[in-house]
């Protein structure tokens, strides 16, 4: 029984961490011809980034792996003075401990009717403020953030993991014969 509710506990906390934060599709296409196309997560809430794992090509940036996010807290959303609808963050490549970025993104977005999110720029009130860019100097052109629909190999981990809870647990409710006594009759 301890084994089942061990399997258990590790496929659900296996799917949970599968499933942590809102995982996004996101294109860029920039005034330099450049692009980023990546996955984003969001804190649930839509008012933060927590990741990021995604290219910037093109333009004259070659082949650049943007991995890492400048501050994944809430207090780090610099956007959100602008008002709570909006959020904003950056893309970073290079070590993650800050030293020697070559290229930051600056990403903004407008979470006010979320699951449904919206770049803030072109455009928009973060526009004037720097709104979406590849280090300060390449605005946005284009560009869209689409929600993923999670994996089904997530929902079977999931499943897997209530139903061996569920098992254990109704094993569990069951009382024990007591030593001598005998067997209720098999159903």
């Amino acid at each position: 029984m301890k084994t089942t509710m061990t399997v258990g506990a590790l496929l659900l906390l296996s799917a949970l961490s599968c499933t942590a934060g809102v995982v996004t599709s996101v294109t860029e296409t920039f005034a330099s011809g450049a692009k980023f196309t990546g996955l984003v997560t969001f804190l649930d809430d839509y008012s933060n980034v927590s990741a990021v794992d995604g290219w910037l090509t093109g333009g004259t940036y070659g082949n650049d792996y943007i991995s890492w996010i400048w501050d994944p807290s809430p207090a780090g959303n610099y956007a959100s003075d602008f008002g709570p609808k909006y959020g904003g963050n950056f893309l970073m490549d290079g070590p993650a401990d800050g030293s020697n970025p070559v290229y930051l993104i600056t990403f903004t977005w407008d979470f006010s009717n979320a699951p449904n999110l919206v770049l803030a720029s072109p455009g928009g009130t973060l526009a004037e403020y720097g709104g979406n860019n590849v280090s300060y100097s390449d605005p946005l052109v284009s560009g869209s953030i689409d929600t993923i629909v999670p994996e089904p190999a997530t929902s079977a981990l999931m499943a897997g993991g209530v139903l061996a809870m569920a098992a254990a647990w109704r094993r569990r409710r069951q009382p024990a014969p007591k030593v001598g006594q005998a067997l209720p009759p098999a159903k």
